[in-house]
């Protein structure tokens, strides 16, 4: 594809966003505003910027008109898709989408921790991110989440974001060596994995 090409079909990419935005009314306000604020970015991330027009056009029954006309809806809006456009990882992409659905789901979305579930979702690395596949969010209890040392490095990623705690008393094995660490999963955490598995 020659250099022609593809700026036809990036600005085919940010007209179709435009025409999406456009023929849902609610929508092309938060849009508006949104372009407001970063129309270069938009432009230069247009593909970007579609996935996630695309996103409220595909869930009709989440992206009602009265979610659409909320003001902290709006402002939700605008927040989520600057850190959208700015994410590289297309699979990150996936879950940040994910974490707006649920903010958009939310009966109180003034107390909807979005801010927080996308910084702790920019600061993970894929493995931290596949090693929340491991962490059981209906245990109480505090429990081993790896029987191999190796992982310990991915525990306290996950400890360091705040999704789990560590059990301070310390166990010992039969050598005398202090095995892995068992670890609760916090309040935040079994939220922040509810929703990045939101429609999974």
């Amino acid at each position: 594809m020659n250099k022609k090409d593809r700026q036809l079909a990036k600005d085919s990419a940010f007209a179709l966003a435009d025409g999406i935005a456009s023929t849902i009314p609610p929508l092309a306000l938060a849009w508006g505003l949104s372009k407001a604020y970063y129309g270069a970015v938009l432009k230069v991330r247009q593909q970007k910027a579609l996935e996630w027009v695309e996103m409220i056009r595909d869930n009709p029954s989440v992206f009602t008109e009265e979610i659409l006309r909320d003001e902290k809806f709006q402002d939700g809006f605008v927040y989520a898709l600057e850190k959208y456009l700015q994410e590289r990882n297309e699979e990150k992409r996936k879950y940040y989408r994910n974490i707006f659905l649920g903010f958009a789901k939310s009966e109180n979305k003034g107390k909807f921790e979005l801010e927080r579930y996308y910084h702790v979702l920019s600061i993970l690395d894929e493995i931290s991110i596949d090693t929340l596949r491991h962490v059981d969010i209906h245990r109480q209890d505090s429990y081993q989440l790896f029987d191999d040392a190796r992982r310990i490095q991915d525990i306290h990623a996950l400890v360091n974001a705040g999704i789990l705690y560590l059990d301070t008393r310390a166990r010992y094995s039969e050598d005398n060596q202090i095995d892995l660490p068992f670890v609760y999963t916090s309040d935040f955490g079994r939220n922040f994995i509810m929703h990045l598995r939101n429609g999974n």
